[in-house]
This record gives structure tokens, sequence and C-alpha cells, in this order.
């Protein structure tokens, strides 16, 4: 049997089990047989969620996966992926490990329509209040009892979230202004320009700074992401740390709809790099090489 689990990157059976199945970072894939592991995979989460034109669902039964083990799941999801033949379970195991022990020790339960969210998931999640903007004041007329008029000017979006993950194809960016400036690229680790380029954005384990003037790379600085495991409100938070860090281009696999609304905010411009991309090309092909 192969069980996939939504996980926080970058997967494994040490990593958290994403509470949003259809927006996971990744699968992380188990082959069980006559109760012992005999495989494992991960395979990043290309879904319908973030511009792709296949479902989980879909991606899941192409990799031959027979049963999914999450943490909860809206119904039409449950649907879908019984469509395909793949049973759901339901868990409360904080990590991927401790779900394929369930499966093993026939703990996880068998999911039912009637049991999954009652809230549909397919927005993006508000921003943390944490981060909130400051409204100043004299700045809007709250009239109270839910009909506030108020017309906050902070610099976050504020009230529904903005539109859907922005398309995959994006235009080749403005030439990098002149000067000095400095690009944040999502990275896999602390390798500086020789890491890889991450596949998303706002939970990748660390950001590579890079400063440049004219095609001459002038500075290399490594950021652990410190949101990696923040429950919401990843992006925007994300963006502020880099606009804080003067950041005016941002490098990553992919980006959600909070991030791509925050970066116009603060002016910085998102470049889309294709997977399996060092920084360092990445660098020479989407920021020197445009100049």
């Amino acid at each position: 049997m192969k069980v996939a689990i939504p996980s926080n990157m970058p997967g494994g059976p040490d990593a958290a089990i994403s509470p949003h199945f259809g927006r996971c970072d990744a699968f992380t894939l188990v082959e069980i047989k006559n109760g012992k592991i005999t495989g494992e995979n991960t395979i990043d989460n290309r879904g319908a969620h973030f511009g792709f034109d296949k479902t989980p669902a879909e991606i899941l039964a192409s990799s031959g996966v027979d049963a999914v083990v999450a943490q909860g799941m809206g119904p039409k999801a449950i649907e879908l992926l019984g469509q395909s033949g793949i049973k759901t379970y339901f868990t409360s195991a904080q990590t991927v490990g401790e779900a394929v022990r369930e499966m093993i020790e026939c703990k996880a339960k068998l999911a039912t329509p009637e049991e999954a969210c009652k809230e549909p998931r397919s927005g993006a999640e508000p921003p943390p209040t944490s981060i909130m903007p400051s409204f100043g004041p004299g700045m809007g007329r709250g009239m109270g009892m839910g009909r506030g008029m108020g017309r906050g000017m902070g610099p976050y979006p504020y009230g529904p979230p903005p539109a859907p993950y922005p398309p995959q194809q994006m235009p080749k960016p403005s030439p990098p202004p002149t000067g000095r400036f400095k690009v944040g690229i999502a990275s896999q680790g602390p390798r500086g320009l020789d890491d890889m380029v991450s596949p998303i954005f706002g939970r990748c384990p660390s950001f590579t700074i890079v400063e440049i003037e004219g095609k001459d790379i002038k500075n290399v600085k490594v950021v652990p992401n410190q949101f990696v495991s923040a429950p919401r409100g990843v992006g925007i938070a994300v963006v502020q740390m880099l606009a804080n860090e003067g950041v005016k281009f941002i490098l990553a696999g992919r980006f959600g709809p909070w991030a791509s609304s925050t970066s116009n905010q603060f002016g910085i411009q998102m470049i889309m790099v294709s997977s399996g991309v060092r920084i360092r090309d990445a660098i020479n092909q989407y920021i020197i090489g445009s100049r």
C-alpha cells in the first residue's frame, strides 16, 4: 500500500503534517508492506491551488497512491480522492512518521464526507493580527454593529483575500535598477549561491539575499526563515522581512496570493524560477542577464 501525507517542506518522516491538504507544500509518499516501510519519497504539490492544471487527487492517483492520511479535509477533496480509488484517513498525528505508525498499527480513522472540514478552505488564510497594520486616528469612520465604513490606509491588504495564485508563466521582469540593489531568493538551505532555489516561497527553509551592482555580485547573506512553521499569514510576514532587508526583487518557484499582493504594496517585483535551478544560475539568468 502506498500512503500519501500532506507535508510541510522538505517532507519526509520528520516533517510536520500540513493542516491544509490542497495547499500543502508537498506530499510524502510512503510504501507499506506487511507492516513495514519499504519505500519513501516526496513530491511537490503542483496542484490547482497553485495555478497548475491537476487536482491533488489527480496528482496522487498518477503516483499510484492507495490512501491519504491527513488532519482534515473538505468533502469535495474526499469525494475526488474516492473517485480515483484513494481512501482518506484522518489522524491527530503531528508528523509524517507518527501518521505512518498509525496506519501500520491500524489506528488511523477512515474518513467520511460527514466528518470533513465544515469550513471551506478555498481562499487564502487571513493575515495574522500580529502583523496587521495599525490605523492612525481619524483615518476611518467606524459605524459599529458590523457596518464599519472605515477607510484604513495601512500597507497591507485588509478584508477579502486577493485573487487566486498568479499564473505560473510570469512575464519577463523589467530591467533591474541602476546602482546597488538587493535580490531575495527563496532557498533550500544555507549554501548561498551554490544552493537551489526553493519551489515554494513562504515556507522555504531560508532566504539568500544577494547584493548586486552592475553585473557584479557584491555581497551574499543567508537568513533562516523564522516564519517557516507559523500557522498562517506566512506570505505577508516573509515579504515584510525581505522589505526590511531592502530587497527589490524576490525569486522563488511560486508565490501565494497574499505574498503577491503584499509585494506590490512594497514595490517588490516577484520572479518565478523553474525548479531545479541553482541560485547563482537564477541570478545570472533572471537578474544580471536582463540588464
